[in-house]
């Protein structure tokens, strides 16, 4: 089953609970769940905990491999319930199916290609840099050594794709937009 966005979203932060900073971003009062995509635990773990420590609530799924993550996005097996992502981190290298493999299959399916995918990796090369922008990643981001970057890292990338950009299929409405 697809799942199709809205046209036009309210895209917006709401809080989590009353006497919580934390905030959960919405699109149509619907929370946009966050898949992390990668082999290793203890980068999933980061990328969780950044998330967590800007203070984004949202869903957070996790898929250890490159396979997982397509049963998880086309809802196959164990993931038939599974919501769809509005944002996903992906890793490169993992053994199976790779990161560039599974950017080209979600690129290529009509129901999941307008999902952004971040390319979350260690892999600084710039032959895989031009290979994930042929294959339709949205951003490459490389895994920085430093916690502190990290987490500004995924703040920035968590906060532009699912807070400022805007896609022609959703977005917000041309009233609250400034001319």
């Amino acid at each position: 089953m697809s799942h199709k966005p809205p046209r036009h979203p309210g895209f917006k932060a709401a809080p989590q609970s009353k006497g919580s900073d934390d905030l959960t971003i919405t699109c149509n009062d619907e929370p946009i769940t966050i898949l992390l995509v990668d082999d290793d635990d203890d980068c999933r773990m980061l990328i969780r905990d950044a998330i967590s420590e800007c203070k984004v609530s949202n869903d957070v799924h996790e898929a250890r491999n490159g396979r997982e993550a397509l049963d998880f996005l086309l809802r196959r097996g164990a993931f038939a319930n599974a919501p769809r992502p509005g944002l996903v981190y992906l890793d490169i290298e993992m053994p199976g199916l790779d990161g560039q493999s599974v950017l080209r299959e979600i690129k290529n399916d009509p129901a999941l290609c307008d999902i952004p995918v971040v390319m979350m990796t260690g892999v600084a090369d710039e032959g895989q840099m031009a290979q994930a922008a042929r294959n339709g990643a949205n951003s490459y981001t490389l895994k920085p050594a430093s916690a502190e970057q990290f987490l500004r890292t995924v703040l920035a990338s968590t906060t532009y794709w699912l807070t400022i950009h805007q896609y022609p299929t959703h977005h917000l409405p041309a009233v609250a937009c400034r001319r």
